[in-house]
């Protein structure tokens, strides 16, 4: 194990942890005095600090686990390392301890994963009225579609999403439009997905949200998804090269399914005829256009 981990290579580590039953005490004993002999020598590879790490988590040793895996504890994965720890111990109370000391006293993408561990504690103790109670306060402080599901899974449970529902929503369009829109989505209300565009006339979605809002508006108003799918190929055509000329063509090709859909058959030749007209001296653009039939 020492060999494998410290001198063939420095990424493939094996957990003394994971080994402790086929090591038995002596094996262990072995193992722990080399990685003391190789530390005592000055060696600092990552595998060796893992090592030490384990042992920590292995021996239970609270102290030297606060010491090994919380550091300076600025970091949120400094906290997500000792609550992991405590929670792998078994040790609950410690782990929404440092957890909640984690969300309070750090910052960052990585503070999720602490309400994550928070959330694992209170529901492996039934308590659903904490879970919904942290995921409020994780949407309000992390705000987007992510933190709006799980507030939502979190809320259903307690029975209280219908009431609760509103307010959610109304911290994604107050702190994240684009993730209200990815939320309405996911709930299936393409109409109040919609609506959010046109409440916010001078807002972006972005070129990912508009194709999925003109895919679910298709069978609706396959209008407005035909001009959704128009502005798309046009901002793909801002670009030369064949790779942008065939997402334009593809995006076209979805216009002509909306404009058979609404009867305006009409409409889509002539935008076609004028992009033809617009960029003649395009010949590999054109070359695609007669390709995917767009003629």
């Amino acid at each position: 194990m020492v060999r494998v981990t410290l001198d063939d290579q420095d990424f493939f580590v094996l957990d003394p942890k994971g080994y402790a039953g086929a090591l038995g005490e002596s094996g262990l004993a072995v193992y722990r005095k080399e990685i003391d002999r190789r530390r005592r020598a000055g060696e600092q590879p990552f595998a060796l600090r893992y090592a030490d790490q384990r042992l920590a988590v292995l021996d239970g040793d609270i102290d030297k686990i606060i010491r090994l895996l919380g550091g300076n504890l600025t970091s949120p994965y400094q906290f997500i390392q000792v609550t992991e720890a405590m929670v792998e111990l078994g040790r609950d109370d410690d782990a929404l301890v440092w957890a909640q000391r984690g969300i309070v006293e750090t910052n960052g993408w990585q503070v999720a994963q602490l309400y994550d561990l928070a959330a694992g504690v209170y529901l492996r103790r039934g308590a659903s009225g904490e879970v919904a109670a942290l995921r409020w306060e994780e949407h309000v402080r992390m705000t987007s579609s992510t933190t709006y599901a799980l507030l939502r899974e979190a809320a259903e449970a307690t029975g209280v999403w219908d009431s609760d529902r509103a307010a959610a929503r109304s911290v994604l369009e107050a702190k994240d439009l684009g993730g209200l829109v990815d939320a309405l989505l996911a709930d299936v209300e393409p109409e109040a997905a919609w609506q959010v565009t046109n409440d916010h006339p001078d807002w972006d979605p972005g070129q990912r949200r508009w194709k999925r809002l003109a895919e679910s508006r298709a069978s609706s108003h396959p209008v407005d998804a035909m001009v959704v799918y128009f502005k798309l190929a046009d901002v793909e055509l801002e670009t030369t090269g064949r790779p942008a000329y065939t997402r334009a063509a593809a995006l076209l090709k979805k216009a002509r399914r909306a404009a058979d859909a609404a009867g305006q058959q009409q409409e889509f030749w002539d935008h076609v005829a004028a992009l033809r007209e617009r960029f003649g001296k395009r010949p590999a653009f054109i070359e695609i256009l007669d390709r995917s039939a767009l003629r």
